[in-house]
């Protein structure tokens, strides 16, 4: 009988295995859609799930994948998991399944084996996906680790293994093939993270250095930007000016790398892709709901703030007086008191990302560099120079101490 790969979709898995309902589910690929984010993120924030039941439903449906379970045994092993709260390792061990058995087809296994990551940025790559529940693939096109061409090949590879299609051998053949793709050329950069206009044009093969230099004394001498003087000339377009302007606003803000982001021009220059719809299918546009996030919700993504953590604030502020008269002076000037006023004038402060701030240093001094770093990539978002899997990723590599070389 033909596989139904429909059947390995998450949402479905996570109703199926009974951890979830479907409701919850359509709540989550709502969120998802307008955020970009997995699935199985925004059911932690919606806390619907717990981050370690969405981890084994992960894995789950990998081995589901690989063929190394069938899905009623699955379903009794994710049914342990959830009610003792053990990993799916150790539940598959108890049920007598070889929870270690694997064909090699996961992603990090593949583009190992194809030498296009050593060992070493692997496990940084999944530390940071495991973190900040980011898929593989993503975590290694933000950290730069990986070209998207790579990444689809790779993901078309895999299918193609898992469904007996290709051995894995040969795929590691082809992956390795396009290994020594060319980099972009930043000699003449005097620094990358800093590029300017002309830099990325020429880096993205869209201008001479020579074009460059003439527009730029042409705009020096008649007081002109130089972006101006590149339409003028009929050199670039408005909309490839506003997707150059954009990307360089992410490679200074450090969500992407000069290298990603002359790729990326590049790539909406020869499609004649519009800039909104090339970031977009780059995963470089930030969408009205990421830009309208508020603190609060931007440290429940990340996994800083979550039910159980919100509680322990919500206490530790109750017993302050110092905190309680800020939380409450705040609470009658927004004119929204109940009955339990005290609980209810935090939950208010949670609204408030300068009250939140306060709150948070006072009550998590030893967290004040990593709440700052979490207010500047929250800040970045909102202004459009982050994309909200940029600013997690850059949170979680802060918060976990994970040291890129």
């Amino acid at each position: 009988m033909e596989k139904n790969e429909e059947s390995y979709m998450l949402g479905e898995l996570l109703c199926f295995f009974g951890v979830v309902h479907e409701k919850d589910v359509k709540r989550g690929l709502v969120l998802a859609k307008h955020t970009g984010l997995p699935l199985g993120k925004c059911l932690v924030m919606l806390d619907v799930v717990t981050p370690e039941v969405i981890r084994a439903s992960v894995e789950a449906q990998s081995m589901l994948k690989d063929g190394l379970i069938d899905r009623e045994g699955a379903k009794e092993a994710m049914g342990v998991v959830y009610r003792k709260k053990w990993t799916l390792t150790d539940a598959l061990i108890v049920l007598g399944v070889d929870a270690y058995a694997t064909r090699g087809t996961r992603l990090g296994e593949l583009l190992h084996s194809a030498e296009h990551l050593n060992s070493e940025q692997l496990e940084i790559a999944l530390r940071a996906g495991d973190s900040s529940g980011l898929p593989l693939g993503r975590v290694l096109l933000l950290l730069d680790r990986l070209s998207i061409a790579s990444l689809n090949m790779a993901l078309e590879l895999q299918k193609e293994v898992r469904w007996s299609k290709l051995e894995r051998a040969d795929a590691i053949d082809k992956l390795k093939n396009i290994r020594g793709q060319k980099a972009r050329d930043f000699n003449g950069a005097a620094d990358p993270d800093k590029i300017r206009i002309g830099e990325l044009l020429v880096a993205a093969s869209l201008l001479k250095s020579v074009e460059v230099d003439s527009a730029v004394q042409i705009a020096q001498a008649n007081d002109k930007m130089l972006g101006e003087v590149l339409i003028e000339m009929g050199w670039i377009s408005e909309d490839l000016l506003s997707a150059t302007l954009r990307l360089q606003e992410m490679v200074w803000s450090g969500g992407v790398s000069a290298n990603r982001a002359a790729n990326v021009l590049d790539k909406i220059s020869s499609s004649g892709q519009s800039a909104d719809d090339g970031l977009k299918e780059a995963g470089l546009a930030t969408s009205q709901l990421q830009k309208e996030l508020s603190f609060c919700d931007f440290l429940r993504f990340s996994g800083y703030l979550g039910r159980d953590s919100m509680k322990v604030i919500i206490r530790d502020i109750m017993s302050d007086p110092e905190m309680v008269a800020l939380v409450m002076k705040h609470a009658r000037k927004s004119g929204e008191m109940s009955s339990d006023y005290l609980r209810e004038a935090i939950k208010i402060g949670f609204r408030d990302t300068q009250l939140l701030s306060d709150m948070l240093h006072h009550v998590r001094s030893k967290d004040a560099d990593l709440l700052d770093s979490a207010l500047v990539m929250h800040e970045l978002l909102r202004a459009g120079k982050l994309t909200l899997d940029q600013a997690l990723i850059n949170f979680t590599i802060r918060r976990d101490g994970i040291k890129l070389n």
